[in-house]
């Protein structure tokens, strides 16, 4: 069953927003055919497609969302590696990411910075609903080293730390996670990082790309979390 997005779902609803029209158009959808619609915030309409653009809803159910939630702090990164990131952390599950433009990014946004918030955003939208999931993982405004803040076990990703995920557990609280960029983060980072209330913490043995790093941490504490069961 596909999964269609529109923020404006009611149990009035009868048609799809046109930018989500076009994309039911572009999966061949035909009336007749079965559909979940979310509003991003946990309410799922099941219903069947009457026309092109259109629905007629069968059953509605609001959904809570899983705890602990998980928050990214991820480094923008050259190559698309940043937004590969992005993408797979909201498959699994992910509530919000905030782009950072840290000291080693060779990417930055200068001047792009709502034109790239939207694409993140944009990207996060398809991702949840290949994922079939209730809950849009909010992309905040990209932030400098000093304009973050620890929310919840606030953790950042290092090879050299002594303490690891399995220190961390059992969770109990949201996770804010920060992962750096292809040249690590620097020394003078770290420090202020951790002034500001996060913690080093390394992943396993092995030194992981940026794109891969996040969701790999991810998805080990989900796993830990019983968020998998």
């Amino acid at each position: 069953m596909h999964w269609l997005y529109d923020p404006q779902l009611s149990p009035q609803s009868t048609a799809l927003p046109s930018s989500e029209a076009s994309h039911a158009k572009s999966l061949r959808l035909r009336v007749g055919e079965q559909v979940a619609i979310t509003n991003g915030q946990g309410l799922i309409a099941n219903a069947v497609m009457s026309s092109d653009d259109g629905y007629e809803i069968s059953e509605l159910q609001q959904t809570s969302q899983r705890t602990p939630r998980f928050h990214l702090v991820q480094a923008l990164a050259k190559a698309d590696r940043d937004e590969l990131a992005m993408q797979t952390c909201v498959e699994l599950g992910l509530s919000s990411v905030t782009p950072w433009s840290s000291e080693r990014s060779i990417v930055r946004w200068d001047g792009k910075e709502t034109k790239n918030q939207t694409r993140w955003q944009q990207i996060a939208i398809e991702a949840m609903k290949q994922s079939q999931q209730a809950f849009l993982c909010e992309v905040k405004p990209i932030a400098t080293t000093k304009q973050l803040s620890a929310f919840g076990t606030a953790l950042v990703l290092d090879p050299k730390a002594t303490k690891s995920l399995n220190d961390f557990m059992p969770l109990t609280d949201d996770v804010t996670l920060v992962v750096g960029p292809e040249g690590g983060i620097s020394d003078s980072e770290f420090q202020l990082l951790e002034e500001q209330g996060f913690q080093r913490v390394r992943l396993g043995q092995s030194v992981l790309r940026t794109s891969s790093a996040g969701p790999a941490a991810i998805a080990a504490l989900q796993f830990a979390s019983g968020l998998w069961a």
